[in-house]
C-alpha cells in the first residue's frame, strides 16, 4: 500500500536549501543518501497534518542494525510563509539529524505524487516463519495468506451465558464529567516498532467558569488518588470503571496532550461503558488531533461470511467477510481498533469521528481481519475439512451465507432457562383509583413477591429478576413503581395506587406501553375506568355582583368593586373553579373530572381565563382571598368572547379552503357587463381570485403594489355579487351588505370610485357614530348593498356594527389594523363576516407579526395562535437562523394572498429613477449637530441596558438628532436665523428650474414644522405651493386644487400623504428626510408613480452628509429584504429597530 501524507501538504513546499539551512550541509547530504537508499521503513501523519512520524533504519546491518523513531512537528508561519518545522529522533543526536532529513525528503516525494510505500517483504527481516517461506518461494510477490492461517484454528465451543452488565442510576449533584478523545500513536505488536494511529480517552470536568478543564489527568480526576476534586457520584462510578477497563494495554503510547490518555484499543468493554456514560450525561468531546465532533454508534457492527463457489471452476471456495450494520454516517477512512479488533474508527472528510463497536468472536487481529475482508480461498482438496471442522465453529460466532450446502447445526440438548419478566396486575376496585400489584413472572406465571431484605424463596432467580427490572424501561413511566438501593440498583415496589391525573395517563398511555414491553407481563383484573378525553369546548361564564359589605376601614367604597363569579362547564359537567385554576397555574396539560373523563387545559379560553384570574388575584382582598375587579377591568370578558369567535371562524375557514380547492378547476368568473371599466389582464386575474374567495366564503389578502388598481378589482367583485343577487338583503340568496372600512380620508374616495365604476350599487357612507347621527346603524344600512365607513367609526360603534349581518368585509389600507392588541383590530375581528378581504400594498412594515395580524382577520384558522407563529416563523426567519422556513411560509399563504408588483404587470408604466443626494449641512448647523450628538449618544447608550423599557426615550433622542440634521430650530427656537438649511437652498434652486420647464413636484417630510419652513422659503422665492398634513380638514379640495391649479410644489407630510392619493400631475418627488421604514417612503413616492402617469418620475432623497440620516439610509438597505423575501419572493420593508440598530445609528461599535 502506497504511503500518503494526508493533510500535511505543507511538506511539498519545503526546499533543499530550507532543509540544509536548518540542519547543516553535511547532515543534509547524509540524510539525502538515506532517503535514496530507502531506509525510511514507515511514514504516518497526524490527522491535522502538523506532524510527520516515521521509522528509519540506522547504519548497522543484520542483528546489529538499529531502527530509530523520528518525529517532525510543524506550525504555520505567522507571516504566511512556508511552515516552520523541527525534528526529533531517538538516535544519539536527538534532533535535526540525518534521519529527520530522510523522513522529510521521503514525505516531500510522496506529497509530489511519487508512489512510495513500505519496502517489499524480502527486504525486511522476517519475524514469522510463514512470511519467511513466502518470501523465499515467491520473492517480490505479495501472496495472500492461506485461509487456514487465518481461520483454521476455529473449533466449536460451548455456548456460555453472558452476564448482563449493570448500570447505576444517577444520584447526587456535583460537577459533571466529560471525556476528551485524543489522537495517539501506538507501538503495535509484531510490527517492529512501527507506530500506528489510534485514539485515547482523557478525563475532564465542567468548571465554574463555564468551560471544560483542559489539563485534568486520570490521577487527579479520581478520588482514590486525590481528594477534593469530585464528579457527580454517578459520573464518578462510570469514570472509575472506564479507567479500570482502559488502563490495561495502554502502554507504548505516544500522545500530544498535557496529560496521558488511556487507549481505546485496550478492551471491548470500553464501548458499553461509553454508552452508559453518555446516557448518564457524560459528554464525549473532541480532544488533541480530533477536529470534528465525536459520535458513538449504539448498535455494534457484526461480521457476515459469504461462502461462494470460485468463478474459475476449480472447485475452490471463495470466502468473503463483510461488515454488517455500519450506519450511513460511518463513511470515510476506517481504522481498526484493538487486537483482537473490537471497534472501527471512521473519520469523515470534515473531521467528524465516529466509533462503531464490532462484535466478532473470531479473535481476529487487525492484519487477519484486513485479510478476511479482502477475501480468502479454500482449495478444492481442503474443502471437506473446512466444511466439517471449521464451519460449525464459525456458525456459532457469525452469520454465514453460503452458495454451497453446509453441515446441519447440532441441536442443543440442554433445556432452555425460564424466561423471567416483571409481572404487573392492574385492578380498579375502588372508584377513582387504579392499583398495581408488582412482582415477577416465570414463563408468564406469577411468583410470590419477595424483597431484598427478607430474601427469596425456592426457585427464584434473583439475577434474572434484577435484569428484568433493569430491562423493563416502560416501568419508568409508572410513578412510584421503582426505587433504588444504596448501590443505585432499581427494585420493584410491591404495590402502587394511582389516582386522578396519574390514573388517567396510566390507562390512556402507559398501560399500552407496558403491554408492548417484552420484559413485562400484564394482567388486568376486571374493567378499568374509560378515562376518555372530552373534546367539546369548555363553556366559561363570567359574572359580577355587588359587594354587600360596607365601606372598609381603609375608606374604599364597596360600590367601586364587584365580586367576580366564574363557572366552567365541560360536556355538561361543572368543574370546581379552584382546582381548575390551580391546574392551569401549574401548567398541567389535562384535568380529570369526577366522571373519569378528562379535558386538555391548553385551550385559548382557559389560558385567557388564567390571565384574568391572575390580574384579579393581584387586587384581591388579602384577608379573604376573594376574587374582585374594579369596573374598568370588565373589558377583559370581551377577550374570552373574541376567542369564541375565532374558534367559530376557524371551523368555517377550514371548510372554505376545501371548497376553494374544488373551485380551482371550475368555471372562470366572467366580468360583469354593467361594470363601467375595462380591466387590465392582471386586474382580471385579481377579480377572478377575489370571486373564488367570495364563492368559497373565505377571506384573503389583496397585496398588489401601490397604484395598480386594487379598489377597482374589489368593486368588480362586488358588481358580480350584485348581479348574482348575493348583495344586500332583498333576494333569498342575499348574504347581506358588504362593509368597506377605510381611513377617514379615503371614505370619500371610495364613494367616488363606486359612483364612477358601479353607480347602480346601493352605496351608503357612514361617517358618524349612532350617538352623533341620532339614527340606528341598522336603519341607515337597511337598503344598502355596500357600506363605507372609517376605522374610527367602527371602533367607536363596535356594538352597532356587530349587530348587522355582513355578507363580507373589505379592510382598505389594512395596515391600519396590524396591531392585534388595538381596539380597532379587535372590532374588525369581531364582525364575524364569512368573507373578509384585507387590501394593502404593504402587508409587512415592521415585522412578520404584521402579516399574522392580517391573516388572523382574513384566515383565522391558518395560524390561530400568535405565540406559535412567533416561535415557528417570526423569530427563526427574522434572525436568519432558518431561512428555509421562508419557502414553507410562502407555500402556506400563497392561496390566501395575491401580490403583483408594478415591475411585473404594469409594462406601460414609465420608468422611476431614485437618486440619493448627500448635502453638507450649513457650517453653523454642523457645529450645533456635533455638540448635541455627543450628549445624545451618551444618554442613549445608558438607556440601551433595557431597550424595551426605555424604547420611547430612545426614539425621542433619535428623533431629536434627525431634526437637528434638518434644521436646529426644530429642536430649539434659540437657533432661529443661524443660517439657511442646505436642503432648502437645494430645493429652491431645483423647483425654480422645474417651474420654468413646466414640471411639478411632490415634497415630503416627516416633520410638519420643517414643511412650514420650506413653505415660507418657497413663497419668498416666488414659487407657488399647496400644503397638506394631518391637520388639513378639507383634504379633497386641497388635492383637487393642486391637480387643477398651477402650483409647482405640493408640500405633504409623510403620514398624511402615504395613502389614498393619486397625484400623477407631478413627475418629480423630493423626500426631505429619510425614515427607517422605507415602506412609508415607497407609499409616498407612488402617489406620483402609478397607473395614469405618462412621464418618467424622478425621485430625490435628500440626506445630510455625516449625520444620523446617512445611518438611517444604511439601516433601510439592511432591512429592506424581509418584505421582498416573504411577500415578493425577491418590495421594500424595514424591520423593527433593535438595540444593535440604535448603536449603528449613533456610530458606536
Amino acid at each position: 500500500m502506497a504511503w500518503s501524507v494526508g493533510r500535511a501538504t505543507w511538506v511539498g513546499d519545503v526546499t533543499d536549501p530550507d532543509i540544509a539551512q536548518q540542519v547543516g550541509t553535511r547532515t543534509f547530504d547524509r540524510g539525502q543518501a538515506y532517503a535514496a537508499e530507502r531506509r525510511v521503513r514507515s511514514l504516518a501523519t497526524r490527522p491535522d497534518g502538523l506532524m510527520l512520524l516515521g521509522t528509519i533504519e540506522g547504519s548497522g546491518s543484520g542483528e546489529h542494525q538499529t531502527t530509530y523513531q523520528t518525529i517532525i512537528e510543524a506550525r504555520p508561519h505567522p507571516k504566511g510563509r512556508s511552515h516552520l518545522w523541527s525534528g526529533r529522533c531517538s538516535c544519539p543526536v536527538g534532533s535535526d539529524c540525518k534521519h529527520v532529513v530522510a523522513l522529510m525528503l521521503t514525505a516531500r516525494d510522496v506529497a509530489h505524487g511519487v508512489a512510495l510505500g513500505p519496502p517489499d517483504e524480502n527486504e525486511a527481516v522476517a519475524t514469522d516463519a510463514a512470511v519467511a517461506v513466502q518470501a523465499v518461494t515467491s520473492p517480490g510477490v505479495a501472496v495472500p495468506p492461506h485461509w487456514a492461517d487465518v481461520l483454521g484454528h476455529i473449533r466449536p465451543r460451548q455456548v456460555e451465558a453472558e452476564a448482563a452488565p449493570t448500570r447505576p442510576e444517577p444520584r447526587g449533584d456535583l460537577m459533571p464529567a466529560g471525556v476528551f478523545v485524543d489522537t495517539v500513536y501506538r507501538d503495535q505488536r509484531g510490527r517492529r516498532g512501527v507506530p500506528e494511529l489510534s485514539y485515547g480517552l482523557r478525563p475532564t470536568r465542567w468548571t465554574r467558569a463555564g468551560t471544560w478543564h483542559r489539563t485534568l489527568s486520570w490521577h487527579d480526576a479520581l478520588p482514590q488518588w486525590r481528594p477534593g476534586i469530585r464528579f457527580l457520584p454517578e459520573h464518578e462510578r462510570i469514570m472509575g470503571r472506564l479507567h479500570d477497563v482502559a488502563r490495561h494495554g495502554s502502554g507504548g503510547t505516544t500522545y500530544f496532550s498535557a496529560t496521558p490518555p488511556l487507549s481505546l484499543d485496550a478492551s471491548p468493554e470500553v464501548w458499553p461503558l461509553l454508552r452508559e456514560a453518555r446516557a448518564a450525561g457524560i459528554e464525549i468531546l473532541p480532544g488533541e488531533g480530533v477536529t470534528g465532533p465525536v459520535h458513538l454508534v449504539d448498535e455494534p457492527a457484526t461480521l457476515v461470511l459469504h461462502v461462494r463457489r470460485a468463478a474459475d471452476g476449480t472447485g475452490d471456495l471463495d470466502l468473503d467477510v463483510e461488515l454488517d450494520g455500519l450506519p450511513p454516517e460511518a463513511n470515510g477512512e476506517r481504522l481498526l481498533l484493538g487486537d483482537p479488533v473490537h471497534a472501527l474508527a471512521v473519520e469523515g472528510e470534515d473531521g467528524e469521528l465516529t466509533f462503531v463497536p464490532l462484535e466478532q468472536e473470531l479473535d481476529l487481529g487487525p492484519a487477519a481481519l484486513e485479510s478476511a475482508l479482502a477475501g480468502l480461498r479454500v482449495p478444492a482438496d481442503e474443502r471437506a475439512r473446512f466444511l466439517r471442522s471449521v464451519v460449525p465453529g464459525l456458525r456459532q460466532r457469525l452469520r454465514i451465507r453460503s452458495e454451497v450446502p453446509l453441515p446441519a447445526p447440532e441441536q442443543a440438548e440442554a433445556a432452555a432457562a425460564e424466561r423471567v419478566t416483571v409481572h404487573v396486575r392492574v385492578v380498579s376496585d375502588v372508584p377513582g383509583e387504579v392499583r398495581l400489584d408488582l412482582g415477577h413472572a416465570y414463563d408468564g406465571r406469577p411468583r410470590p413477591f419477595t424483597t431484598a431484605r427478607f430474601g427469596t424463596v425456592g426457585g427464584r432467580d434473583r439475577d434474572a429478576e434484577a435484569e428484568a427490572v433493569r430491562a423493563a424501561t416502560s416501568l419508568r413511566q409508572v410513578p412510584g413503581a421503582l426505587r433504588s438501593d444504596l448501590g443505585g440498583h432499581p427494585y420493584l415496589v410491591p404495590r402502587v395506587v394511582l389516582t386522578g391525573l396519574h390514573a388517567a395517563r396510566f390507562v390512556g398511555d402507559t398501560l399500552a406501553e407496558l403491554e408492548s414491553d417484552e420484559h413485562v407481563t400484564v394482567e388486568v383484573d376486571g374493567e378499568l375506568p374509560p378515562y376518555e378525553e372530552v373534546t367539546s369546548a369548555p363553556v366559561v361564564r363570567l359574572g359580577t355582583g355587588e359587594r354587600q359589605e360596607r365601606q372598609d376601614e381603609r375608606g374604599s367604597d364597596p360600590g367601586d368593586w364587584f365580586d367576580l363569579h366564574v363557572s366552567v362547564e365541560v360536556d355538561g359537567e361543572e368543574v370546581p373553579f379552584e382546582p381548575l385554576f390551580a391546574a392551569i397555574a401549574r401548567g398541567d396539560e389535562i384535568m380529570l373530572l369526577d366522571s373519569g373523563s378528562f379535558f386538555r387545559l391548553d385551550r385559548p379560553e382557559l389560558l385567557r381565563l388564567r390571565d384574568l384570574i391572575e390580574e384579579a388575584r393581584e387586587i384581591a382582598d388579602p384577608e379573604t382571598g376573594e376574587l374582585r375587579l374594579s369596573a374598568h377591568h370588565a373589558d377583559l370578558w370581551d377577550e374570552l368572547v373574541a376567542l369564541g369567535v375565532v374558534d367559530e371562524q376557524s371551523a368555517r375557514w377550514a371548510a372554505g379552503v376545501e371548497a376553494l380547492g374544488s373551485l380551482e378547476s371550475g368555471p372562470v368568473a366572467e366580468v360583469p357587463p354593467d361594470l363601467r371599466a375595462t380591466l387590465r389582464p392582471y386586474q382580471l386575474d385579481g377579480f377572478r381570485w377575489l370571486s373564488r374567495l367570495w364563492d368559497a366564503r373565505i377571506g384573503g389578502i389583496l397585496a398588489d403594489d401601490m397604484g395598480l388598481g386594487k379598489t377597482l378589482q374589489v368593486i368588480a367583485t362586488l358588481v358580480r355579487a350584485h348581479d348574482r343577487g348575493e348583495l344586500g338583503s332583498v333576494t333569498a340568496d342575499a348574504r347581506g351588505p358588504v362593509l368597506v372600512v377605510a381611513p377617514t380620508s379615503v371614505v370619500g374616495t371610495w364613494m367616488g370610485e363606486l359612483e364612477t365604476f358601479a353607480p347602480h350599487l346601493a352605496a351608503v357612507a357612514v361617517t358618524a357614530t349612532e350617538r352623533k347621527r341620532g339614527v340606528a346603524l341598522a336603519d341607515v344600512v337597511a337598503d344598502a348593498e355596500v357600506v363605507i365607513t372609517s376605522y374610527a367609526v367602527l371602533r367607536l360603534d363596535e356594538d352597532a356594527f356587530r349587530g348587522v349581518r355582513w355578507g363580507g368585509v373589505v379592510l382598505d389600507e389594512a395596515q391600519f389594523v396590524k396591531n392585534r392588541q388595538a381596539k380597532t383590530h379587535v372590532a374588525a375581528r369581531r364582525l364575524g363576516a364569512p368573507f373578509t378581504i384585507a387590501v394593502t400594498g404593504t402587508p409587512l412594515e415592521n415585522s412578520l407579526m404584521d402579516l399574522w395580524s392580517l391573516l388572523s382577520l382574513t384566515a383565522p384558522g391558518l395560524y390561530p395562535r400568535p405565540d406559535v407563529f412567533t416561535k415557528s416563523y417570526r423569530k427563526p426567519i427574522e434572525s436568519g437562523e432558518r431561512p428555509e422556513l421562508l419557502d414553507l411560509l410562502r407555500r402556506r399563504i400563497r392561496p390566501l394572498m395575491l401580490r403583483r408588483t408594478k415591475e411585473q404587470v404594469a409594462i406601460d408604466l414609465p420608468p422611476k429613477q431614485i437618486q440619493v443626494v448627500a448635502l453638507d449641512p450649513h457650517p453653523v448647523h454642523r457645529h450645533i449637530y456635533d455638540q448635541h450628538l455627543q450628549r445624545e449618544r451618551q444618554r442613549v447608550l445608558g438607556l440601551l441596558d433595557d431597550p424595551d423599557a426605555n424604547r420611547v426615550a430612545i426614539l425621542a433622542a433619535l428623533t431629536r438628532l434627525r431634526q437637528l440634521a434638518l434644521d436646529p430650530v426644530l429642536v430649539d427656537d434659540v437657533h432661529a436665523g443661524k443660517g439657511t438649511p442646505s436642503k432648502i437652498e437645494f430645493l429652491v434652486d431645483q423647483l425654480r428650474e422645474l417651474a420654468a420647464e413646466g414640471h411639478r413636484a411632490l415634497v415630503f417630510s416627516q416633520f410638519t414644522g420643517f414643511l412650514r419652513i420650506v413653505e415660507s422659503a418657497l413663497t419668498s422665492a416666488g414659487i407657488e405651493t399647496a400644503y397638506l398634513d394631518g391637520s388639513t380638514t378639507d383634504r379633497q379640495s386641497v388635492v383637487r386644487g393642486f391637480r387643477e391649479g398651477d402650483a409647482t410644489a405640493f408640500l405633504i407630510s409623510l403620514k398624511a400623504g402615504g395613502f389614498g392619493l393619486t397625484l400623477t400631475e407631478a413627475d418629480y418627488v423630493y423626500v426631505l428626510d429619510p425614515w427607517w421604514n422605507p415602506a412609508a417612503e415607497a407609499q409616498a413616492i407612488d402617489r406620483a408613480h402609478r397607473i395614469g402617469q405618462n412621464r418618467p418620475v424622478t425621485v430625490y432623497r435628500l440626506v445630510s452628509a455625516a449625520t444620523i440620516e446617512e445611518k438611517v439610509v444604511a439601516l433601510q438597505e439592511r432591512k429592506r429584504d424581509l418584505f421582498q423575501r416573504v411577500v415578493d419572493e425577491g418590495g421594500s420593508l424595514s424591520g423593527a429597530i433593535t438595540a444593535d440598530d440604535v448603536r449603528d445609528l449613533l456610530g458606536v461599535p
